[in-house]
């Protein structure tokens, strides 16, 4: 009689602290809707260095429906900052990283929570760190990168997946002779996709490992403490549903010179902005 109320009462205390742990996991689930923009600098070295900002990608997350939308700007495109139309990868020049993102939030009637910029080191050390990612090339994107930068026999390339090292993960999201910007875009996010992917494989403690290793590979205006909550936050939608969309749409813009003379890419901002937000529910 004794062991059977005995082991009524492991039984009890097993199932009290499941309870407890389903509740901690509960209330430590994140929820919400955060944006994060992602500045690549057209530049090796120092993430200190003065450059263009040669990649801007928003990555907007959504805790509740389980969702990451990727949202790529166009190098080129026209904005209207301190009054003047000037290209969006010289606005980081004059205002810094915060006119950069004040300048997309205005634009686009959206808020950012934060920005992490990086550089063309940043990308190769992050994807050499990792191992290498697995994406899928066309004929030509193949034909490119081994030309652009040699062939590397311990990672051959071809039409299919292939496994890119640093430097070729590099070539392929800067490649833009075999199609336009639009082209690049799409080839950006394919990359965060499969870095994703990447991901979904790798244990908690490896997540962690690598974002130690490669805190020195990326300047954020998020503390550390808010970056590790982050990192903490993005586990739960390693599998998450992915969409990617590349601005300007299709139709909605034209070429004209900016306020320096430079050949540039306007947009219909309204037209644009509204079809963002459909697109992706900010």
């Amino acid at each position: 009689m004794n062991k059977d109320k005995k082991g009524k009462k492991i039984l009890g205390i097993f199932a009290l602290l499941i309870l407890v742990f389903l509740c901690l996991f509960v209330i430590l689930s994140p929820h919400g809707k955060k944006n994060y923009l992602f500045i690549g600098m057209d530049n090796y070295g120092s993430l200190n260095e003065t450059g263009r900002s040669d990649t801007m990608l928003l990555v907007h997350l959504d805790f509740d429906k389980h969702k990451i939308g990727l949202v790529t700007f166009a190098r080129d495109l026209l904005l209207n900052y301190k009054n003047s139309d000037t290209k969006v990868n010289t606005i980081i020049r004059f205002g810094g990283e915060e006119g950069l993102v004040s300048t997309i939030e205005d634009s686009f009637d959206l808020h950012i929570d934060g920005w992490f910029r990086l550089n063309f080191s940043s990308l190769v050390s992050i994807i050499e760190e990792i191992g290498g990612v697995t994406v899928e090339l066309t004929d030509a994107e193949a034909k490119y990168i081994n030309h652009s930068i040699g062939i590397y026999p311990e990672n051959p390339l071809s039409e299919g997946p292939c496994l890119l090292n640093g430097g070729q993960a590099l070539s392929y999201v800067r490649c833009r002779r075999l199609d336009n910007d639009f082209g690049r875009g799409s080839r950006q996010s394919k990359l965060v996709k499969a870095l994703i992917k990447e991901s979904c494989s790798m244990g908690i403690p490896r997540i962690i490992e690598l974002y130690n290793n490669m805190k020195h590979a990326w300047r954020s205006n998020l503390t550390d403490s808010e970056q590790f909550r982050l990192l903490y936050s993005c586990i739960f939608l390693r599998h998450a549903d992915v969409t990617r969309e590349g601005i300007p749409f299709e139709h909605m813009y034209q070429y004209k010179n900016s306020s320096t003379g430079d050949n540039g890419v306007a947009i219909n901002l309204e037209k644009t902005v509204q079809a963002l937000h459909e697109a992706i529910s900010f």
